[in-house]
């Protein structure tokens, strides 16, 4: 299981050319309608892995 789930993620999620792919974030799989991402690698959440973050913002509302 541990192989294919990266293998799935780099099949739903879109290609972005100026990030390398270990390296982008990755949408937290337990958590789907939050903005929540994993920046370590593909989502562990299931498994006991790290947690996501929240993508960081502009700042506070005005």
């Amino acid at each position: 299981m541990e192989e294919t789930m990266p293998a799935l993620l780099r099949l739903l999620l879109p290609d972005r050319p100026d990030v390398p792919a270990e390296r982008a974030p990755v949408p937290c799989a337990a958590r789907p309608g939050t903005p929540f991402r994993h920046l370590d690698g593909p989502c562990q959440c299931f498994f006991g892995g790290p947690a996501p973050e929240f993508p960081p913002t502009a700042g506070s509302p005005a």
